[in-house]
């Protein structure tokens, strides 16, 4: 037999984002720092729209679908860290997250001529280190931005809404590597 070898399967796949969220490691008890943006980024959350985000969070803590410990909701982006309770996969959650938020956001974010990312950006926290760097992180950037001097300034941040905070975190972590 001669020639070239054919493959043995041919895989035909769109060139499309969400062909690369296919095999995220989501559907399993795990803490996630979330990153949602505007595209293009634009300031134009207000302070009425960075609260119903809270809203949603604050809804969804106590449907019991999620145990957050830190968010924020920035002019253009919001960051959250999360668990979600058993029934829920990170997609599910961030799809009817953003199907709520999306038609409360539509009108004004459409006037400003900016829209929700298509995708969001997820990073599976593994050990109690990352876990209080991401905390810190989320709960800085108002500061770190120069919106504010300290975090007690911005409203839309779990700093000033601890009510919304699971305390105690109910999920181990991971070992810390020692090299």
């Amino acid at each position: 037999m001669g020639g070239a070898l054919a493959p043995r399967f041919s895989v035909k796949r769109e060139a499309h984002s969400k062909n690369l969220r296919l095999h995220r490691l989501s559907d399993v008890p795990a803490t996630f720092f979330v990153t949602k943006s505007l595209h293009p980024k634009k300031p134009v959350l207000d302070r009425s729209a960075r609260q119903t985000i809270v809203s949603a969070f604050a809804f969804a803590v106590k449907r019991e679908r999620i145990y957050l410990r830190a968010f924020v909701v920035m002019p253009d982006h919001l960051h959250a860290l999360f668990a979600l309770h058993a029934d829920w996969t990170l997609p599910k959650f961030m799809h009817a997250l953003m199907s709520y938020l999306g038609r409360e956001t539509y009108q004004s974010l459409t006037a400003a001529n900016t829209a929700w990312q298509e995708g969001y950006y997820e990073t599976r926290i593994r050990t109690a280190r990352q876990f209080e760097f991401v905390a810190n992180y989320i709960e800085r950037n108002p500061v770190v931005k120069g919106l504010v001097d300290q975090s007690t300034g911005w409203e839309t941040c779990s700093v000033v809404r601890n009510d919304l905070i699971t305390d105690p975190w109910p999920w181990f972590f991971d070992e810390e590597s020692r090299h």
